[in-house]
């Protein structure tokens, strides 16, 4: 009996280090991702430090100043209560980008998903998901996002928006994971830079119609700033010196000057109107990223 029980335990402890958020929409998912693992297991191309990293950083929610769009938005959240709806979905890109362009839109869509749910938009939801699926597929990474399509919808069209969350939460992190076992790490920096620059995007927005000093001081994230240069900095020389590269790095450089800027924990008006147009800057780039040489 006590080894039935431990099986038991054993079993769902396998199922929540493979999704946290594991529950009934999510089984397909996690009988492919077991899969995966099994299958990596027996090949012996599975990464040593996978079982650890699985169970103790969360892929999607990086150490140091980096939030979460979920996060950030909830915090936003429960200090001013702004119009959500006011907020825009970003422009689609233009031409075929290079990997690391896709990445950092898949960042920038990601954030938009977070906000469609902030303004209770269903259908901005699945709006985004259909764009994310289709950067995905570029990247072969969208098995896992195809299977979470079906409940990310359900609970569009029902509402329920905290289990939306935590479903759009898991397929950010199913890519993260998917980008790590492609040997793709470089791309999950350009996914969490897009995600970030879309987030302080977004909150220079609010500020416009929501002037509060509580959203002030919640911008105010040099080290978060600090955080991606540092990934930059150790990318690999050819797509650090690529022109990509070179604009976000001056873009992250110029948020991070105006966000020192602070008095008493709080950024002042100068500093918010220096943010706004960099930010506009960068996502421009983005939608309309130059074509590989």
């Amino acid at each position: 009996m006590a080894s039935t029980v431990e099986a038991a335990r054993d079993a769902y402890s396998m199922f929540y280090i493979l999704d946290p958020h594991f529950h009934t929409c999510s089984l397909f998912t996690m009988s492919a991702r077991l899969f995966i693992l099994v299958f990596l297991l027996l090949t012996g191309k599975m990464p040593s430090s996978f079982a650890v990293e699985s169970q103790t950083v969360p892929t999607a929610m990086p150490s140091g100043g980096l939030k979460s769009a979920g996060d950030f938005f909830a915090s936003i959240d429960a200090q001013c209560q702004p119009n959500w709806s006011q907020i825009v979905p970003s422009p689609a890109a233009t031409t075929p980008p290079a990997r690391e362009a896709l990445a950092l839109q898949l960042g920038v869509l990601f954030t938009d998903a977070f906000a469609a749910i902030q303004a209770n938009n269903g259908q901005g939801v699945k709006n985004t998901l259909h764009e994310i699926t289709a950067l995905t597929k570029k990247l072969n990474l969208n098995q896992n996002i195809l299977a979470r399509n079906k409940c990310i919808s359900d609970f569009s069209d029902k509402g329920s928006w905290d289990e939306l969350q935590l479903e759009i939460t898991s397929a950010q992190e199913d890519v993260i994971t998917g980008m790590r076992l492609q040997n793709d790490r470089d791309l999950i920096v350009f996914l969490l830079a897009g995600s970030w620059i879309r987030q302080i995007d977004i909150a220079t927005t609010l500020l416009t119609t929501t002037p509060k000093p509580e959203l002030a001081s919640l911008l105010a994230q040099s080290s978060a700033a600090e955080e991606l240069l540092a990934g930059f900095e150790k990318l690999p020389e050819p797509i650090r010196k690529a022109n990509l590269s070179v604009m976000l790095v001056q873009g992250l450089l110029a948020a991070r000057d105006s966000m020192l800027k602070t008095s008493g924990g709080s950024l002042p008006d100068s500093a918010i109107k220096e943010l706004s147009p960099t930010m506009t800057h960068i996502l421009n780039h983005i939608a309309n990223p130059a074509p590989r040489p």
